[in-house]
């Protein structure tokens, strides 16, 4: 697949460059050049994924200097140098992938080197949207694996896009019974983006059977409507896998399109769903409130705050000042103390206290707490629920 710009076709004195700077030999200029150049092969991969679908610009507008930024930060990790000042990176890969860089012509160099800086801006993509959006990313992983350990699911790749259909699927329409040991994620197409995965060889499958299956001729189904239909099937206790069955079915049994789905659309529809889906149970949580209401929110929230310098004083006359613990010591205590007063607060299931202690004591061990913390820490614990409690009961 050409991805580079076609003034980046012209290979001429691209293998000598390479070897300069390979091997430090470079001027100011050359080195601008080249990475001018792999700049640009960066770029071209970028606005390939944007064609075939692919959300790439963090924002919604065409900004091209967004994507030109884009491509220098996914090849900015290929120009580290070593305290020599050598690109460590270059010289590993040409030298690993040429017995004599010297010797290597133009455009066996372009190759090489469209090869790299497609891989490393491939790299850089996947970590800068784990960081963009981590829900996301999750959701893709668990696809990713449910596709890999389930015998009902199928992928491959095409133009840069794996898509997933459903193997029992295809069976079924074969009268071919499904092998317990399926599973198809090992036949992925890293290598060819234009074949389907072909399971002839070991599981004596047709792949012309497979082919004719996939209904490649029909158009794909809106994300629009698989959403709206995938709604009516939902679960919210649904596995990954679950969720993936229950769209294939959808595609499956309509006929007017096709019976498999981009991996990408089925992660957006999990998603936007999950996102609608605690939006609903929040909104349907908050109720309209009273000024009554308000009033005793804030009346058990000072009431709160009395119990906690109420705490706070115990500790101090009691504990600090008697030298039974240290003043350090009775802040943690006061601080993991009023933390577990905020969640009853607020109506939460708390942690245990060693748990709430160790937050603030990230070296405390079981035994330590045991031994050393727990009558004081417990005791401390117990009071704060009791006037707590009573000071409730006052109010109602």
């Amino acid at each position: 697949m050409d991805f580079i710009a076609t003034k980046t076709n012209n290979a001429t004195g691209l293998a000598k460059l390479v070897v300069r700077i390979c091997q430090g030999g470079y001027r100011e200029t050359e080195l601008t050049e080249f990475v001018s150049l792999v700049q640009k092969i960066s770029l071209s991969y970028l606005k390939y994924q944007e064609v075939i679908g692919k959300h790439i610009r963090w924002e919604r507008n065409k900004n091209m200097g967004e994507l030109e930024d884009l491509a220098l930060d996914c090849i900015a990790g290929l120009f580290m140098r070593n305290d020599e000042g050598e690109f460590v990176q270059f010289r590993k890969y040409f030298f690993h992938n040429t017995t004599d860089l010297v010797a290597v012509d133009d455009v066996e160099i372009l190759v090489l080197l469209r090869r790299l800086v497609i891989k490393k801006t491939k790299q850089e993509l996947s970590r800068i949207f784990k960081e963009r959006d981590p829900e996301g990313a999750k959701i893709v992983r668990n696809i990713k694996v449910a596709i890999k350990s389930s015998t009902e699911f199928g992928s491959f790749k095409e133009m840069g896009r794996e898509y997933i259909y459903s193997l029992k699927g295809f069976f079924a329409a074969n009268s071919e019974p499904v092998p317990r040991a399926l599973n198809l994620s090992n036949h992925s197409t890293e290598n060819n983006d234009q074949e389907i995965p072909s399971v002839e060889s070991e599981f004596n499958v047709p792949e012309e059977l497979l082919r004719e299956f996939l209904r490649r001729s029909q158009p794909g189904i809106p994300e629009k409507s698989l959403r709206g239909e995938y709604l009516n099937l939902y679960c919210p206790k649904d596995p990954v896998s679950a969720g993936i069955r229950k769209m294939l079915t959808v595609v499956g049994e309509d006929e007017k399109c096709q019976n498999f789905l981009p991996l990408d659309m089925v992660a957006r529809i999990m998603r936007h769903t999950n996102l609608e889906m605690a939006r609903d149970r929040l909104t349907a949580q908050i109720t309209d409130t009273s000024p009554l209401d308000e009033l005793k929110l804030k009346e058990i929230e000072k009431r709160k705050n009395l119990v906690q310098n109420r705490i706070y004083k115990k500790i101090q006359n009691q504990y600090v000042s008697a030298n039974k613990i240290s003043d350090e010591k009775g802040k943690v205590y006061h601080k993991a103390l009023c933390e577990i007063l905020d969640d009853i607060g607020q109506g939460k299931k708390y942690d245990s206290y060693f748990k709430h202690l160790r937050r603030y004591m990230p070296e405390l061990s079981q035994k330590a707490y045991r031994t050393e913390e727990r009558t004081i820490f417990e005791y401390l614990g117990k009071l704060i629920k009791k006037w707590f409690r009573e000071s409730l009961l006052e109010l109602l």
